[in-house]
């Protein structure tokens, strides 16, 4: 791929001028630089997919994207009998035509990232047959609780840290709590450990901490992991309810996912959006 990249951009540019759609403008300026611009991408991609194995996954996608986007040159090619790459004959041109869907699922098979996505697909699927109170998680005091319990609330679920520079959001999170529990808001903080060790307490210094900084009142639940194998069930359903197309693990601390009242997640705020930024959407679902 970083070879092709460099073609791009010396010893094969004029050929892949010769790609650029017909329908984009002609202007040379303008070609030339979707030539180089698409080399450029090309030799990241290239680079990454040798050093960046830890993500092979997310480089897959944006691979299969990156093919699927210069699908239309092949089509231009073909379409308009354009003489490129030694393709000087309409038969040449419509192999080459549908050898690109086979690089498009190379790049997600040899990367994972078919797998990953047919998984995703399963995991959504199994998502929409369950609910928030289908789950069951336990507290810092070491009760078990029943989602259900929160059956007709809007509620909001975030993984806490106490040593994150996040952490000031507990006030947030807590005036919201007090402004709105009348009315059917609950907040569930799950601790978390898993991103910089920032929460690395027991369950006693957690709950000692959240009460004498923030006096946070609303529920919080014992330290659980939000990502990996040992992900907590509730939120393998959240991300997967809520995830993206490049992946729906929980990047950081202070995540938030809204459930509204029929226990359906609906949201997913990003861990530096304030919970103040939230209060208007929230407002809507009481």
């Amino acid at each position: 791929m970083a070879f092709a990249g460099i073609g791009h951009l010396t010893f094969q540019r004029q050929e892949f001028l010769a790609q650029v759609p017909r329908w984009l403008p002609t202007d040379p300026a303008f070609m030339d630089f979707i030539v180089l611009a698409s080399g450029v991408v090309e030799v990241m991609l290239g680079l990454a997919m040798i050093f960046m194995t830890k993500h092979k996954v997310k480089v897959g996608l944006a691979l299969a994207l990156f093919y699927v986007l210069i699908f239309p040159g092949n089509i231009s090619q073909y379409t308009n009998g354009i003489d490129a790459f030694g393709l000087d004959t309409d038969q040449k041109r419509l192999i080459r035509l549908f050898f690109q869907p086979i690089l498009i699922l190379w790049a997600l098979w040899s990367t994972g990232a078919l797998t990953y996505l047919i998984r995703g697909r399963q995991e959504r699927n199994q998502a929409k047959l369950q609910n928030l109170y289908d789950f069951t998680a336990t507290d810092i005091k070491g009760k078990s609780v029943a989602m259900d319990a929160f059956r007709g609330k809007t509620v909001v679920v975030v993984n806490t840290a106490s040593k994150c520079g996040l952490t000031p959001q507990y006030e947030g999170l807590e005036a919201l709590y007090n402004k709105y529990k009348d009315q059917g808001l609950v907040i569930l903080g799950f601790p978390c450990n898993q991103f910089a060790n920032q929460e690395a307490g027991t369950s006693e210094e957690i709950e000692e901490f959240c009460q004498i900084n923030y006096g946070v009142s609303f529920p919080i639940f014992s330290k659980v992991d939000v990502n990996g194998a040992n992900a907590h069930p509730l939120f393998q359903y959240l991300k997967a309810s809520l995830g993206g197309f490049f992946g729906s693990q929980v990047k950081w601390n202070f995540t938030k996912f809204v459930v509204d009242k029929n226990g359906v997640p609906i949201k997913r705020f990003a861990p530096f959006t304030k919970p103040a930024s939230m209060e208007a959407y929230i407002q809507k679902l009481l």
